[in-house]
């Protein structure tokens, strides 16, 4: 169903549950599925237009919306997908659209025998939202070959900048504040496709064997701390297995929370501030979250 204006899908009622991978969450009144760049820019304005607040959503990877739900707009980019590659000296310059799936775009890359993000394959989620946290694994983050990106913000005028005026950080960029990425640039290098998919192998074997695929998470909950890796510290508060509910600390990665089948989003809360007192408590180190919690305490 279309709105005037909006040429791509409109839900109302949208539960979120059925939107993010932990799946949990209330209703929001409206989500919507912009068709491009330029429709994105005409869904903030149809918001604005009904002075109604609105956040950007891929594919809901690391979010926990609370129970209540959300009094706002939900605009979801996952539909917004293209790809190209532009040959270079030694490799190529691929432009991508932030609702590609990473995966999926790693795997594209791979079979031009392009290297440079194969390490950070099986991260779930979008382009746009790796982008956004600066999403890494076994040494690299996805800034390391990032050239550009395109982004629409607020006010629904569409931007490119260099990679030299992003700051990037431990698992955040300047992306943080409310824009919406909408495209990217990465230069890649030719190489090996043996080896390439390799490391692809080795980092999904990896994934399999360490963190809980076959159940509904967030993945990482907590970020790292000063370099020491935050499931530690909550093994050695001896919270491996505890639940609340039926949300669990994932006995194969104390740092995943998993729905062991009819977790709420206040479950899965009460858990993490649980997670962070024992924590404090046991080591004096105070965790900070990853996942991004939508409104709890009466916030959006």
């Amino acid at each position: 169903m279309g709105q005037p204006g909006i040429r791509g899908q409109v839900v109302k009622n949208a539960s979120m549950r059925k939107y993010t991978s932990m799946k949990v969450g209330g209703t929001v009144p409206y989500l919507l599925y912009p068709r491009d760049e330029e429709d994105v820019s005409a869904a903030i304005g149809w918001f604005r237009h009904r002075n109604l607040p609105f956040r950007f959503l891929g594919n809901g990877t690391n979010v926990i919306v609370a129970d209540s739900g959300l009094n706002m707009g939900v605009i979801r980019t996952t539909r917004i997908r293209h790809l190209q590659f532009k040959k270079t000296d030694g490799g190529a310059l691929v432009e991508v659209a932030a609702g590609m799936p990473l995966k999926l775009l790693i795997s594209q890359c791979a079979e031009r025998r392009l290297s440079g993000i194969e390490k950070l394959y099986g991260i779930p989620g979008t382009v746009g939202g790796a982008i956004k946290m600066n999403a890494g694994s076994f040494g690299v983050s996805i800034s390391d070959c990032l050239t550009s990106v395109k982004f629409v913000g607020l006010n629904g005028v569409i931007r490119s900048i260099g990679k030299k005026d992003i700051k990037f950080g431990y698992r955040t960029s300047s992306f943080c504040k409310g824009e919406c990425i909408l495209a990217a640039s990465f230069e890649l290098r030719d190489a090996d496709q043996g080896q390439i998919r390799a490391d692809m192998d080795y980092v999904w074997h990896e994934r399999q064997e360490k963190h809980p695929m076959e159940l509904p998470s967030a993945g990482s909950v907590f970020k790292n701390k000063d370099g020491n890796p935050s499931w530690r510290y909550i093994d050695q508060a001896g919270l491996r297995g505890f639940r609340i509910g039926d949300a669990c600390i994932s006995e194969k990665h104390p740092n995943f929370i998993v729905n062991m089948g009819n977790a709420s989003a206040s479950d899965i809360k009460r858990l993490i501030e649980t997670v962070k007192k024992r924590v404090q408590e046991a080591t004096g180190v105070t965790l900070e979250e990853e996942v991004e919690l939508w409104g709890f305490n009466g916030q959006n």
